[in-house]
């Protein structure tokens, strides 16, 4: 008899251990499903983001940049004509405000026309503390003196900002083109960049590559549009 129940303890066990195998191994299939997934939806994005930076390319081969939005109304605007492929400008000043505060440093531009414009703010010894980097997608704010960025798209500054944020408008302002202000509000407050331009150097070879921001904290652009 005890034989018996031995025998049944036993397959009992062995029964409930390969139900749990299985659950198991259904948890892990699953999870691989899952993850081949959310691969599938990266392949997508990926495929899709080349898609638009192969058709500014080549808009901007034939001249042309193509613009959302206007710094100064938000409204649909006319391709802006391309007359110049990269541009340097050093000794320039900025003079920001916000905050009812002024600050005013020397600056340094930097820009290729279809992909990238850099605004280097340097307050003493030509020592670069605050960057702005801005592509046709997205703006990064770094400040290197507190090792911070903020990072947002032209999207996500422009639903709290007035008037809307262009590429245009900031590749203007670092090329000495157009306006040598932007002013924006934003809950109330506003904040201004001013630049008092130094003569441009165009169409030299420049190659200009984004800041490595592995050592740098990232803060909430609602912070800083505050």
């Amino acid at each position: 008899m005890k034989r018996l129940l031995y025998i049944l303890v036993a397959c009992t066990i062995g029964l409930s251990s390969c139900q749990t195998t299985r659950q198991l191994a259904q948890i892990e299939q699953r999870q691989a499903e899952t993850s081949q997934q959310l691969d599938s939806m990266r392949q997508q994005m990926n495929q899709m983001q080349q898609q638009i930076n192969q058709l500014t390319q080549l808009l901007s081969k034939q001249g042309t940049t193509p613009q959302t939005g206007t710094g100064n109304t938000g409204t649909a605007t006319t391709p802006q004509k391309r007359d110049w492929t990269t541009c340097v400008m050093r000794g320039a000043k900025a003079k920001v405000t916000m905050g009812g505060k002024t600050y005013k440093s020397t600056c340094a531009t930097q820009a290729v026309w279809d992909s990238i414009v850099v605004i280097s703010i340097m307050p003493a010894f030509n020592i670069e503390i605050f960057r702005i980097e801005a592509t046709p997608y997205d703006v990064t704010v770094i400040n290197k003196k507190d090792k911070e960025y903020y990072r947002a798209t032209y999207a996500e500054i422009n639903s709290v900002v007035r008037p809307f944020v262009t590429y245009s408008d900031l590749r203007n302002l670092a090329s000495g083109k157009g306006k040598n202000v932007l002013t924006y509000s934003a809950k109330g407050g506003s904040a201004s960049l001013e630049m008092t331009w130094t003569q441009p150097v165009l169409n030299q070879p420049l190659k200009v590559e984004r800041t490595d921001l592995k050592k740098y904290t990232k803060k909430d652009i609602q912070t800083l549009l505050k």
